[in-house]
């Protein structure tokens, strides 16, 4: 099913408006009074019963249902997640705020339940950066009626009964003494749940600890206040580490200027590229090219809000933060402060910070009408009036790409380019066959290719003025359906390969190899050796040869390989 559009919406929002108008309407002929007691126990009940469905199945899929205590844990988690639930709304019932809390929760729940119900997904920190920084366009490749549905009856209709409830508050006094009490009863009780199963327990918070992130509305709540803590804490000032950033003789005694194109690839996965071995030739084209495919490359995040400053960063995967990122000089200042004119074209919801201080031109400023629909433009308008773009010194060209973004999977390439059939053209993939969400995803790799033989054929052209080189690393990979899991997101320890093992291909013409007496006889032997993003900023500081104390050769894949052209 495609998204709807723009008359199917305001038909949807119409019934909707007439739907909730009845439902309000019989609600005022109910005047719902409730001690605050009970409207805190009565909730939490609620969130435990409508919203844990997720976290109930991975839970129930950690033990081997063939013993009586191990049903007994598995109902245990009931009363124990609904005393944890009960224990943390307790906290907030507190006239004035409560009723606007739950709501909150209500809503918030409903879209987490949502797609941690319908793609597996889990909402940690990261993916709620991910939703924080995402765009309008990629929002609204998610919205379905699938998604309303969970909305309306999870989030709108419970908050409706509990803006309508009149809740009887006691004395200030009385009120702390029973909150009291009812919170170290809560923790008691779940203590005690724990303690009597507690071989279960043991082996179920040791080795199964992902699952905690799949409880509702706790599991957000928890990544929403770490996210927040987190940015609170971010410092004003960036550290201006770049400064000492200077060409080398490796780039200023080149025959000619030196011009790069990085293409920063949108959840393409190595397993389904061709040159990864791929059962399909999903990159015919490229096969057909003079490139160095790494086949061991690994992915710094699961998520573009992760992956890609961190890529463009000093800093390793171990020592990454956000914090840490956003606040000193990243990979292209670097270049920037050595000399090099740098630009940054984007197809996709922006660079994450990465690009902040150098030449940027945004989807809107690209599009043209041949290239896009609805909004979407395929990733060929990147090369729109890019010649117009080459100054006449050195250069680095970042092409961001919209690429294999899903659930969407059939709007990212054109018709052309539908070598594989039928295709899953819904953006609920749970509706669609694994075969029909393989068939979509697969076109977005050959489209890919597509694209990526394209800037090496425009690259070629540019070979009378430029030393010209490509690399192309996608920022993580994705689900397809694997263990019911779909995209991509999940936390980077319990993350499938999937969504961690991307390709990383590198090309250049043979005057760039020449004059930067780089062997590509060399590389290729390296082509199988784990590499990752950390290799990233290291590796084109030292293909520019950019002399900084910041770069370290161990970490630059190239660094072996130079003067032995």
């Amino acid at each position: 099913m495609n998204l709807p559009n723009n008359v199917a919406i305001k038909n949807l929002y119409s019934v909707q408006q007439a739907f909730l108008g009845r439902i309000r309407q019989r609600l005022d002929q109910f005047n719902i009074q409730m001690p605050s007691q009970h409207f805190a126990m009565g909730l939490s009940l609620a969130f435990v019963l409508l919203f844990n469905k997720a976290f109930f199945f991975a839970a129930w899929n950690t033990q081997s249902a063939d013993s009586f205590g191990a049903i007994v844990f598995f109902v245990s988690l009931i009363p124990l997640l609904w005393m944890l639930t009960f224990f943390f709304i307790s906290l907030v019932c507190i006239p004035g705020i409560i009723k606007p809390i739950s709501v909150f929760l209500l809503i918030g729940g409903s879209f987490a339940s949502h797609f941690m119900d319908t793609y597996g997904v889990v909402i940690d920190k990261e993916m709620l950066r991910n939703v924080w920084e995402t765009d309008t366009q990629e929002a609204a490749g998610l919205l379905n009626l699938h998604l309303i549905g969970y909305l309306i009856v999870l989030g709108v209709l419970p908050s409706l009964l509990v803006i309508r409830t009149n809740i009887i508050w006691s004395s200030v006094k009385r009120e702390f003494v029973v909150r009291t009490v009812s919170v170290i009863l809560s923790l008691v009780v779940s203590f005690l749940l724990i303690l009597s199963l507690s071989n279960y327990y043991s082996s179920f918070f040791r080795n199964h600890k992902e699952v905690r992130f799949l409880a509702n509305p706790l599991g957000f709540v928890n990544a929403g206040i770490s996210l927040l803590r987190e940015n609170s804490s971010r410092p004003l000032v960036i550290d201006p580490i770049s400064q000492d950033a200077r060409l080398g003789t490796g780039t200023i005694h080149q025959t000619k200027p030196v011009l790069i194109v990085f293409v920063v690839g949108e959840t393409a996965r190595a397993a389904n590229f061709g040159l990864s071995g791929y059962q399909r030739d999903t990159t015919p084209l490229l096969a057909k090219q003079d490139i160095i495919y790494f086949n061991n490359f690994s992915s710094c995040g699961t998520s573009t809000a992760v992956s890609l400053p961190c890529m463009f960063s000093s800093l390793s995967r171990d020592d990454y933060s956000d914090n840490k990122a956003k606040s000193r000089h990243g990979l292209l200042d670097f270049i920037s402060a050595s000399g090099v004119d740098v630009l940054w074209r984007d197809n996709n919801s922006g660079c994450k910070g990465t690009c902040d201080r150098v030449l940027y031109e945004s989807p809107e400023s690209l599009s043209a009408e041949s290239q896009c629909e609805n909004g979407n433009c395929y990733d060929e308008v990147l090369l729109n009036n890019l010649p117009k773009k080459i100054t006449a010194g050195n250069q680095f060209i970042v092409l961001h790409q919209k690429g294999s973004h899903g659930p969407a999977y059939n709007q990212r390439y054109p018709n052309s380019m539908q070598f594989y059939t039928p295709v899953c053209s819904s953006n609920q993939l749970q509706k669609c066959s694994q075969a029909e969400v393989i068939n979509a995803y697969d076109n977005t790799i050959r489209y890919t290719d597509y694209f990526l033989n394209s800037v090496v054929e425009w690259l070629k052209t540019q070979q009378s003025t430029h030393n010209t080189a490509m690399i192309y690393v996608s920022d993580h990979g994705e689900s397809l359906g694997e263990n019911n899991l779909y995209l991509h997101g999940m936390p980077y320890a319990i993350a499938p390969e999937f969504q961690k093992h991307v390709p990383f291909i590198f090309w250049a013409s043979s005057s760039f190899y020449r004059d930067r007496g780089l062997s590509k006889e060399c590389l290729n032997k390296l082509k199988a050796h784990e590499f990752s993003h950390d290799n990233i900023f290291h590796s084109f500081l030292g293909l520019l040869d950019i002399d900084t104390k910041h770069y370290q050769p161990g970490l630059d894949i190239f660094s072996s390989c130079f003067g032995r052209y």
